[in-house]
């Protein structure tokens, strides 16, 4: 056997199917594919009888690709990710440069972010450590083997420890053959750079190391075992650290921790966020069902499960109501951990910075258009009711949970009226503001209608275009509003008193002669200062109760034991100047009123760029 190609396989079926078939024209007698599947939720199977394929225990890519070079015959040995590709002359182009101790191979990515390497000639040296880029003779790798103490950074592990201290006969490859593919959900760099794999990258910033620091080469090695090490250093008088580190001058690199002097030079790799439950919501709108559930589900399921909101575009209001309850992330490169991925809608696709146990799809619409598929693979697939389930096809797996619902009686949002020409300088304009300016203070919900010549100042107010037949209006109404600096009569507040509408008015002289009577008939503001808003609270009477304990029992059984979650701690602020902050990568907006977590909300207060709003 002249060459062995040995695939390291783990849950990546489409793009492996699509490798092979590349593969298949080239393979000969002298060519051994050797498949490793590290446990992989479902066996692998090929139609290619010459790929060999060996099934073990999930144990990671190095112990898979151990298991191929011990299984191999090959006189010269190749790796290929199962999720990546090579070029169509592949296997001719290594042939064709044999014999060898080790080939560098120019590469090329592809379906994501944009890389490449290009080898012009010998003198051309590959920055990367990969060992899919390269191909090996036998005798050239001897007994080194891929480190399984490192679930990242095996491959520079590997090949720092074959090359060290060594000349060897070394060719290249010109032509891009080996093509790495970046958009996979399942990438290796991705989850490690997003530190949810085990080994972590230490950064020693050493700028000048001399022979009496002859100590951290114990220290080095013992890290080498089960982590990355990167030493950063413009001079080195200790050669033997290159057999335990990557050693390179000062630059700009990503790690978990850093060591020595402290240098800008350094980026942290954030722990990965740990949670029970993970609710993925690619965008949500400012008002919809899904949003809805979204909101229900945290609020009601929060009690039992510690629940990470994760999305990539989101209504400011929507954060604002899911943060007392929940945690609500903006989708980045830091990883997260969790038990259950739950994903909201079936257009959006599993987000590739979250490792989880077992995956559930929610289906919320009825099927509309031909193309609207359920997508496969998730554990669980939930429809929200029987007539979404059978409006789609092959849903005999699927499972029915209705939406939770609140029971929660919420206080009736207020509806006020007001019918008056703002055009002119008496009718109180400026005073409306602050009255509504008071109420949202006030954490006081209402709608409050303005029929007027002239838009309100306060976008509090909602402007409507004048109108004859304004009782009707004015009948559903909780009050009608009338703040004049003076009326002669005010037809309004007598239309109102008919209707049997309480009125909130300035005190008019007026008033007597109409008969109106403060708390009896509405309130009375002043003209200027506190309003005492509170007192225009009133709260509706229902008695209905939706039960949510069949569907709280039904999600029980699939997201299983939890952790009982406290509420965040968080204070209600108003926004009094626009800034980013980095921790949220939130822009809140001046004049706005917000939930923060009380560790953001203190530090804004503390820069003054806003101020508590008590509730």
């Amino acid at each position: 056997m002249k060459l062995s190609i040995i695939i390291p396989y783990y849950n990546v079926r489409t793009y492996t199917d699509e490798l092979l078939d590349k593969l298949a024209p080239q393979i000969t007698d002298d060519i051994e594919v050797i498949l490793i599947d590290d446990g992989s939720i479902e066996p692998y199977t090929t139609k290619y009888t010459w790929c060999k394929v060996y099934r073990q225990d999930n144990g990671g890519v190095s112990k898979a690709r151990n298991a191929g070079i011990e299984k191999s015959t090959g006189e010269y040995i190749a790796f290929i990710d199962a999720d990546d590709l090579v070029s169509e002359d592949y296997i001719r182009l290594i042939l064709n440069e044999i014999p060898f101790d080790y080939l560098d191979m120019s590469w090329m990515s592809f379906g994501g972010e944009r890389f490449y390497k290009k080898l012009n000639s010998v003198r051309d040296k590959l920055d990367n450590p990969s060992a899919s880029t390269r191909a090996f003779n036998r005798a050239f790798i001897g007994d080194h083997r891929f480190n399984e103490n490192k679930d990242a950074a095996e491959d520079e592990d590997f090949t720092r420890h074959v090359f060290y201290g060594r000349e060897a006969n070394r060719k290249v490859i010109t032509d891009f053959v080996y093509f790495y593919r970046t958009d996979s959900s399942e990438s290796h760099i991705k989850r490690y750079l997003n530190g949810q794999l085990k080994t972590k990258r230490i950064i020693y910033h050493l700028p000048r190391i001399t022979k009496d620091m002859s100590y951290l080469v114990d220290e080095i090695r013992k890290e080498d075992e089960h982590n990355e090490v990167i030493i950063l250093t413009h001079y080195n008088e200790i050669p033997e650290l290159a057999e335990h580190a990557q050693i390179m001058p000062p630059m700009p690199v990503r790690g978990m921790e850093l060591r020595g002097e402290p240098t800008p030079l350094f980026v942290l790799i954030e722990p990965p966020l740990k949670s029970d439950i993970v609710i993925w919501t690619e965008y949500t709108q400012a008002i919809g069902g899904i949003e809805t559930w979204i909101y229900n589900f945290s609020v009601i399921m929060s009690t039992s499960y510690d629940i990470v909101v994760l999305y990539d575009t989101m209504d400011d209001r929507q954060i604002d109501r899911l943060t007392p309850y929940v945690r609500v992330v903006k989708k980045s490169n830091r990883g997260i951990v969790c038990d259950t991925l739950i994903v909201s809608r079936i257009a959006d696709k599993a987000p590739d910075n979250v490792i989880f146990n077992k995956r559930v799809q929610m289906v919320h619409a009825c099927k509309l258009l031909a193309s609207w598929k359920i997508p496969s693979g998730a554990d669980y697939t939930i429809c929200v009711s029987e007539t979404v389930k059978n409006s789609f096809e092959d849903t005999e797996e699927c499972s029915v949970i209705k939406n939770l619902v609140l029971n929660e009686k919420p206080r009736k949002a207020l509806l006020f009226v007001s019918a008056t020409r703002l055009g002119t300088f008496e009718k109180g304009q400026e005073r409306m503001s602050r009255m509504a300016e008071q109420m949202r203070d006030a954490g006081i919900k209402f709608v409050w209608l303005c029929f007027s010549d002239v838009k309100p100042k306060s976008d509090l107010i909602i402007h409507m275009p004048p109108r004859l037949d304004i009782l009707p209006f004015i009948a559903m109404a909780d009050y009608l509003v009338q703040l004049s600096d003076k009326e002669g009569f005010c037809l309004s507040i007598v239309e109102a008193l008919n209707l049997s509408v309480p009125v909130i008015t300035t005190p008019l002289d007026v008033l007597p002669e109409l008969g109106f009577e403060e708390n009896k008939h509405g309130y009375i503001v002043p003209y200027t200062g506190d309003m005492n808003v509170k007192r225009f609270i009133k709260r509706p009477k229902f008695k209905y109760a939706y039960i949510n304990d069949e569907s709280v029992d039904k999600w029980r059984d699939i997201l299983g034991d939890g952790t009982p979650h406290q509420k965040p701690s968080v204070k209600r602020m108003r926004i009094l100047e626009t800034f980013k902050d980095s921790a949220t990568n939130r822009t809140y907006k001046i004049g706005s009123d917000v939930y923060m977590l009380s560790e953001v909300a203190d530090k804004a207060i503390k820069a003054g760029y806003a101020r508590e709003v008590k509730e």
